[in-house]
C-alpha cells in the first residue's frame, strides 16, 4: 500500500554533509584567526615603531634640545601606545577564543564521525 511508504535519507549522504558544513566551519575559523593575527602583528609592528620613536622623544626632552614641544608629543605617544597595548590585549583574547572554537569543532566532528561509525555497525531495524 502506498500511504506508508515513505524514504529515509542515505547516510553516507547526511556524513557527507555534516561532514561538509564541519570544513566550512573549520575554514572559516582559520580564515578569522589569521585576519585576527595580521591585525595584530601589524599593531605590534606599530607599537614597537611608537615606542623607540618615544624613546628617542624622552631622551631629547632630557637634553632639553626642544622641552616645550617634545612633552606634549611625548603624552600623545604615551596615550597611543597604551590604546594600542589595549587593542593588542583584545586581539590576543579573540584569537584564543577562536582557536578554543576549532578545538571545539574538531572535537564535536571527531565525535560526529564515531556516531556515524557506531550507526553503521548497527544492524538494520535493530537502532
Amino acid at each position: 500500500m502506498a500511504l506508508f511508504r515513505f524514504q529515509v535519507r542515505n547516510p553516507n549522504r547526511d556524513r557527507d554533509t555534516d561532514a561538509g558544513r564541519l570544513q566550512r566551519l573549520d575554514r572559516m575559523l582559520d580564515d578569522l584567526r589569521v585576519e585576527i593575527e595580521r591585525e595584530r602583528n601589524g599593531l605590534r609592528d606599530r607599537y614597537d615603531k611608537l615606542a623607540a620613536d618615544a624613546a628617542f622623544s624622552y631622551q631629547a626632552l632630557e637634553n632639553d634640545s626642544v622641552a616645550s614641544s617634545m612633552s606634549s608629543k611625548i603624552d600623545d605617544m604615551t596615550d597611543t601606545m597604551i590604546r594600542y597595548s589595549g587593542r593588542i590585549q583584545s586581539l590576543e583574547r579573540q584569537i584564543g577564543f577562536v582557536i578554543g572554537l576549532r578545538s571545539q569543532v574538531e572535537e564535536f566532528s571527531q565525535e560526529n564521525a564515531a556516531e556515524g561509525l557506531a550507526a553503521d555497525a548497527v544492524p538494520p531495524g535493530r537502532g
